[in-house]
């Protein structure tokens, strides 16, 4: 190993914990400021970065393996609707459509895209539990999926910073 393969293998190294530390600090603001105390307590969330093709680079430790799931495969149905080139700084996109992103009403999926010097450089997305979506509750007293709750399909959040 050459001495400048050694430096590109701990600057990657670096790079890779930076990231994980920043989705990490994602996952824990949510936490920390988080309205649904299964969120808060139960720690019922993922949170992650995503490519610009919608493909999963990092997640956070922190977080429910069903959650990091369903968001990884959540993005890309954002980037189908949404195209990056329509994505606009400030922007923040929401969702808990059970066949796109989340499994059920009571999970929400936000997907914001990240810029530096005007470009999109990556997307960030969280999931979480959300208790009160109205509806019957949390079950299978529901004869239609109307009956669990509010359904969100994706969808603008925020535009360029004012929310929806």
């Amino acid at each position: 190993m050459t001495q400048n393969s050694k430096l590109t293998s701990l600057r990657d190294q670096i790079m890779w914990d930076r990231l994980i530390a920043i989705v990490e600090e994602q996952a824990q603001t949510l936490i920390r400021t988080a309205f649904s105390n299964t969120v808060r307590e139960a720690g019922d969330l993922s949170a992650g970065v995503f490519d610009l093709s919608g493909r999963m680079v990092a997640q956070a430790v922190t977080g429910t393996p069903g959650h990091v799931n369903a968001m990884a495969a959540s993005v890309s149905h954002f980037i189908a609707k949404y195209p990056l080139e329509q994505m606009e700084e400030g922007d923040v996109y929401i969702t808990n459509d059970p066949w796109l992103a989340t499994g059920h009403l009571h999970d929400f999926t936000v997907v914001t895209p990240a810029f530096r010097d005007g470009a999109i450089v990556a997307l960030f997305a969280s999931t979480c539990h959300v208790v009160d979506v109205g509806g019957l509750g949390f079950g299978p007293d529901g004869r239609q999926v109307f009956e669990e709750g509010i359904y969100l399909p994706i969808m603008p959040l925020a535009k360029r910073g004012k929310m929806n």
